[in-house]
């Protein structure tokens, strides 16, 4: 209750977008409504109708004019022209054009403005200490009510779960707890109780052994060095490699048995030893194809049955070309110039923790969906960008004040 007094409207905003759809996709299936999206749609239009306000409420021409500010609206709009191109003159299934129109919405509704609305904040003015616990004891509380659900209302071999998601993204939240145990675990230890994020570590692991998916194990993989090598602590590196090779042993001689099913472990032994990518390697091909055919503006922006890479670099270029591409890349070159303030502890330590959940998501668009559909990494994209934005304008104030020392007074 705290943390709620506390929050002002930006990081309400901030935190509602990360984390609000976790808790607004926990009514249907409990409540055995089979139309989930009647909680899903409002929530998607909240945000929207939150982020106008937002944009509104902070807006500014210098920060309209922002090279990262440019560099997405006017992807966004450019990917909704090709959108718009392909699905006029390309053929696809009659099935996929019932999903047109709703593309057109996503793109403006859940990719540009929320994300534009992001970029607009002032993150010096932002409190993540409350933030960052508002993410830790929604998703430790949404994921514990689901594990309960699951015992009451057992469904055979499998375990139900209460989210009205892809069970890819059902993992991520276990993904995203795991993570955000081991932050304050390494860096701010004193902030929750240390039973309770061991706690919240154990149900992400837990999460993502349920989810059965390969991605969050993944992510899991690729960012805890990344934390590790800011922590500077051998024996915990080392723990972590001993950890890995013990994890890739077990899920050997378990993947192997015919004894043992679990999905998880199924999943990854034939991904780690059988090279099994889910049918991903076509869909890779057939994007580079349609990039060569088209490598400036690119090509259609899906296949004909609707589906897609599976893979945001693939996808950019078969739908945008390298203009495409590089106009979406464009937009993180404050957080290049800016990435001192990732790499190094003596910053605030809360920057780390946001581009270690960029990293998780990041690694999800590399294996899976499309540009529009992982709100997430849109999100944490633009709160790092916005976060390198403000500090590189404190910096300019800095260094202006003290060239200019009378300013100061």
């Amino acid at each position: 209750m705290e943390i709620i007094r506390k929050l002002n409207i930006e990081e309400w905003f901030i935190l509602l977008i990360v984390v609000g759809y976790t808790f607004f996709s926990a009514f249907a299936i409990p409540f055995q409504i089979e139309e989930s999206r009647i909680f899903s749609v409002p929530f998607r239009f909240l945000i929207f109708g939150f982020s106008i306000f937002i944009i509104y409420k902070n807006f500014s021409i210098s920060k309209f004019k922002n090279i990262a500010v440019l560099s997405v609206v006017f992807f966004w709009l450019f990917y909704l022209l090709k959108s718009y191109i392909s699905f006029t003159n390309d053929l696809y299934d009659e099935v996929f054009h019932l999903q047109i129109s709703e593309i057109y919405i996503r793109i403006i509704v859940i990719a540009l403005v929320p994300s534009v609305a992001l970029l607009f904040i002032d993150y010096k003015k932002i409190n993540f200490s409350l933030v960052a616990k508002g993410f830790f004891y929604v998703l430790t509380t949404m994921l514990m009510l689901n594990l309960i659900y699951a015992a009451v209302t057992p469904y055979g071999i499998q375990i139900r779960y209460i989210f009205s998601m892809y069970y890819i993204s059902y993992g991520h939240l276990g993904t995203t707890l795991a993570l955000l145990s081991i932050f304050f675990l390494f860096f701010k230890p004193k902030e929750i109780s240390t039973y309770l994020l061991y706690f919240g570590l154990i149900l992400g692991i837990v999460t993502i052994m349920i989810a059965g998916a390969r991605s969050p194990f993944l992510a899991i993989m690729v960012v805890i060095p990344y934390l590790l090598i800011l922590k500077k602590n051998y024996k915990l590196i080392a723990l972590f490699l001993i950890l890995l090779l013990l994890s890739v042993i077990i899920i050997y001689i378990f993947g192997k048995s015919d004894d043992f099913h679990l999905m998880f472990i199924d999943r990854t032994y034939l991904w780690l030893f059988e090279g099994d990518n889910s049918l991903r390697t076509p869909l890779f091909e057939t994007a580079i194809g349609i990039f060569k055919s088209n490598p400036i503006l690119g090509g259609r922006t899906h296949f004909e049955d609707g589906m897609y890479p599976h893979n945001i670099v693939l996808e950019l270029l078969m739908a945008t070309g390298i203009f495409g591409f590089v106009l979406y890349c464009i937009k993180f070159i404050p957080v290049v110039r800016n990435l001192k303030i990732y790499s190094r502890k003596n910053t605030n330590l809360y920057y780390i923790l946001f581009f270690t959940l960029f990293l998780q998501y990041f690694v999800l668009v590399c294996t899976s969906f499309t540009l529009y559909s992982v709100p997430e990494f849109l999100y944490f994209s633009s709160i790092i960008i916005g976060i390198s934005i403000s500090n590189a304008n404190e910096e300019n104030e800095s260094n202006d004040g003290s060239r200019n020392p009378s300013r100061n007074n």
